[in-house]
């Protein structure tokens, strides 16, 4: 199930409510028990296997206080609660919805409270009268140690105060006199533990919504400064990397250990008379024809792997790791064909009517010592060849690429 989206305004607008029924809207509530649920279905079951056996010790108890019936007292908390419990602790590890996982503590309450009324009401025993203090644990420690979320501890403390005040007068041997004593003890009792229940709950929701507040301000500071830093990296008007990002793109290039050792193609290019084409058409027009170049050069790469860079001005540069010379001069070539085709008109080009670029290729070798300069002089000398036989071409070119074999790496540095 997907995680709800929430902003920090919502968070915002939640805390100055206050939340005192305990509750979010839908999509933070939703947040809410996604972020913390399994963990609470996992303290409850740790818990709750503690309190079971502690629960089962109260056996001996019951054969010093409830003798008579002791037989029941063994039905009741081996053969009906601890199943029912062991029960829930199988649905608690399944990490169940909130709503089934309260529910099921506070149904568990008010059975193990009836059980142990039924048994101090049943028994004749002299000490019958002291076994109904257990009450005061069977509500205190759901309410304050499990914190049974508040409106289903309220519901089943109510239940069981109710049950308790309609048992206790029928207790072998109860004084009537103490009764009401007894009742305003336990719900005095229980009151105090709700207060408490409540307050723990809404403390803990409240630094829940403090603590998702922080991590989606950092979480939003860190997007941004990934934004800044791409924007950092980016030639405004093509979008290509620039130099700072090439930069960081050798770094890892000569520092991995999948490409440390893999040959890496360079590519140089540059738009045949561009300053004419300038000068003749005007910027925008020159602006619209480098972005046209920059977009027909990243159709033809590898997405994830190769880097197109704007260096300045109309020249290009491209990397192609793992790349053999062959490779390269292939897509150098498709490169230059598609820009071709684009037929942008060049009034002003003594070679071609149309706008053109040369490109040279040269292939290196990785090394943690390499001057990337010294990689891209390598192109830049194919380049300086291509424009000597006539630009509008790729050097060397494709026949003669062939077999790194025929065309030796050069050995930057």
């Amino acid at each position: 199930m997907p995680t709800p989206a929430i902003s920090v305004a919502d968070i915002d607008r939640v805390l100055g409510e206050d939340f005192r029924l305990l509750r979010f809207p839908a999509p933070l509530e939703a947040r809410f028990e996604a972020d913390t649920g399994a963990k609470r279905s996992r303290f409850l079951l740790v818990s709750g296997i503690i309190t079971f056996g502690v629960f089962d010790l109260f056996l001996f108890r019951d054969r010093l206080q409830l003798g008579d019936i002791f037989q029941a007292a063994l039905i009741y908390r081996l053969g009906i609660i601890t199943p029912l419990a062991l029960a829930s602790f199988f649905v608690l590890w399944r990490n169940p919805r909130p709503w089934i996982r309260e529910a099921m503590e506070a149904v568990l309450t008010v059975l193990i409270a009836a059980g142990l009324l039924y048994l101090v009401t049943a028994s004749k025993s002299p000490l019958a009268v002291h076994a109904h203090y257990s009450m005061l644990l069977i509500l205190v420690f759901p309410n304050i140690i499990q914190r049974v979320h508040f409106w289903y501890a309220l519901t089943a403390s109510v239940i069981v105060i109710a049950m308790y005040a309609f048992a206790i007068p029928h207790i072998h041997g109860m004084q009537q006199s103490i009764v009401f004593g007894a009742v305003l003890t336990l719900s005095t009792t229980t009151m105090l533990s709700l207060y408490a229940n409540w307050k723990l709950e809404h403390d803990f929701r409240r630094e829940y919504l403090v603590a998702l507040r922080d991590k989606l301000r950092a979480q939003s500071l860190l997007s941004a400064n990934e934004t800044l830093s791409a924007i950092s990296m980016r030639d405004p008007l093509t979008g290509l990397a620039n130099r700072r990002r090439l930069e960081q793109f050798i770094v890892v290039l000569t520092n991995a250990a999948e490409t440390a050792t893999k040959p890496v193609v360079f590519m140089m290019i540059d738009i045949d008379h561009f300053k004419r084409f300038n000068d003749h058409y005007g910027h925008q027009a020159g602006d619209d024809c480098l972005k046209m170049v920059a977009h027909t050069i990243e159709q033809n790469l590898r997405t994830g792997s190769d880097l197109a860079v704007r260096l300045g001005g109309e020249e290009f540069l491209v990397v192609l790791p793992d790349s053999a010379l062959f490779d390269g001069v292939q897509v150098a070539e498709r490169i230059r064909a598609d820009v071709e085709r684009q037929a942008i008109g060049h009034g002003n080009s003594p070679t071609a009517p149309v706008v053109t670029v040369s490109i040279g290729v040269a292939v290196v070798r990785p090394d943690p010592r390499m001057d990337y300069a010294d990689a891209i002089l390598s192109a830049d000398e194919a380049l300086y060849v291509a424009k000597q036989r006539g630009r509008n071409r790729v050097w060397p070119p494709l026949a003669a690429s062939n077999g790194d074999d025929r065309h030796p790496i050069r050995q930057a540095g």
